[in-house]
């Protein structure tokens, strides 16, 4: 074959394979929008996985990264990774350690100086209790302790009707009542902090809990509406009216929206058509005349000096683990092992009261509600503070005596 001819012949083959190679091959107008919209979902799914590791990284950096908090050992039952972001919140323990180190009470912080203990004048102790803040599991612990802390629970206070407010005689009864019972008693009733040094008796160990204003109110609406405890009540009442069906199946969402007096918070106002226990303060306050207001910026600062000079530890169940290291080491005498014994106890007592048939609260209900609660969270919140006070001056102390 001639030269010209096999060049011709390879140049012709070369062609022809290019063409193969390079070949378009028309594709329909809908797959190829199918496929941009699959690389778009691809590209936003793994921006999204992306962002959200990003997220995760951040928190476990928080969490890991060494501190004087972590060295402490400060850490609550309170305390997640949805709350990572939250540190500087003054109403979290992360954040009252870092107001304290910022305003330099933090390096002369001791238990001594936050323990209203040493201040009781006789060996009794007097758990004021407020109504719906999840008491009923304390108490219940506290029976498991008694015998190994040689104490006793006296229930008898939560025997008598509930009053908003006692008269003086009434405050002299239950004062002397206390004093008249052996060393290492503690006495239990609903009502609110009395000065027993106005009766010329020696002042005994105060105590008591607190829970989120608007969640206590959702808890006592559901709470009167429970078929066991009505059963009871009418039962010991045969003659009292029986509330309709309607009343007992209207949720709580339904009484706010429809404004029902039931469920009217008027700050100020003294007079209640319904009662309700919304005065979370009252029980610390007292039983002065100043202390009735809903929502009072009085009643609240008067309740605030009773908690900061009169009581030896005010917990909350919603930090529990905290609650008890503090009631142990700051009451030892009726509280001691308290954190060590809890675990074996918390299952059964952690559902205490729990209603379970209780609906879901909408959030724009729950701040309606929280708008007319304004100073009663002041002073919710500064409770706490003061007990994350206490566990961290308590924390801090451990690790200079072991250091």
């Amino acid at each position: 074959m001639p030269i010209d001819a096999d060049r011709s012949y390879k140049m012709k083959l070369r062609d022809v394979e290019n063409a193969f190679k390079y070949r378009r091959i028309p594709y329909p107008k809908r797959s190829v929008e199918l496929i941009a919209l699959l690389a778009i979902s691809c590209t936003f799914f793994l921006f999204m996985h992306t962002n959200k590791l990003n997220s995760r990284l951040k928190e476990m950096e928080v969490k890991l990264q060494p501190s004087e908090f972590s060295a402490l050992g400060l850490t609550g039952n309170h305390i997640s990774g949805h709350d990572a972001g939250k540190h500087d919140d003054i109403n979290t323990l992360h954040g009252t350690y870092q107001y304290l180190k910022s305003t330099g009470q933090l390096h002369n912080l001791t238990p001594q100086q936050l323990n209203n203990t040493r201040k009781a004048e006789m060996d009794r102790l007097f758990f004021t209790r407020c109504a719906k803040v999840g008491s009923e599991s304390l108490v219940e612990f506290m029976e498991y302790l008694q015998d190994i802390n040689d104490f006793e629970v006296d229930r008898s206070g939560l025997r008598k009707p509930s009053r908003r407010q006692l008269l003086p005689k009434s405050q002299a009864e239950t004062a002397t009542y206390i004093f008249n019972q052996q060393p290492g008693m503690t006495y239990i009733e609903h009502t609110s902090w009395i000065d027993f040094n106005a009766y010329n008796l020696p002042k005994p160990i105060f105590i008591n809990l607190v829970r989120d204003p608007v969640e206590r109110m959702i808890s006592w609406y559901y709470y009167v509406r429970n078929s066991y405890r009505n059963a009871i009540y009418y039962r010991k009442n045969p003659d009292a009216p029986i509330k309709p069906t309607a009343w007992f199946k209207k949720s709580f969402n339904d009484c706010v929206r429809s404004a029902d007096p039931e469920c009217q918070y008027i700050p100020l106002s003294v007079k209640d058509t319904v009662g309700n226990y919304k005065r979370q303060s009252l029980f610390f306050c007292g039983h002065h005349e100043d202390c009735l207001p809903f929502d009072s910026p009085l009643a609240v600062q008067m309740a605030k000096r009773r908690v900061e000079e009169e009581y030896a530890v005010v917990g909350t169940w919603e930090e529990t683990n905290i609650t008890l290291a503090v009631l142990e080491h700051y009451i030892p005498r009726y509280f001691a092992r308290a954190t060590t014994i809890y675990p074996m106890f918390e299952e059964r007592l952690k559902n205490r009261n729990r209603n379970n048939r209780k609906p879901k609260v909408d959030a724009e209900v729950r701040a309606i509600v929280r708008s007319n609660f304004t100073h009663e969270y002041e002073f919710y919140h500064f409770c706490k503070q003061r007990l994350y006070k206490q566990y961290i001056a308590l924390k801090r102390t451990e690790t200079l005596n072991f250091s």
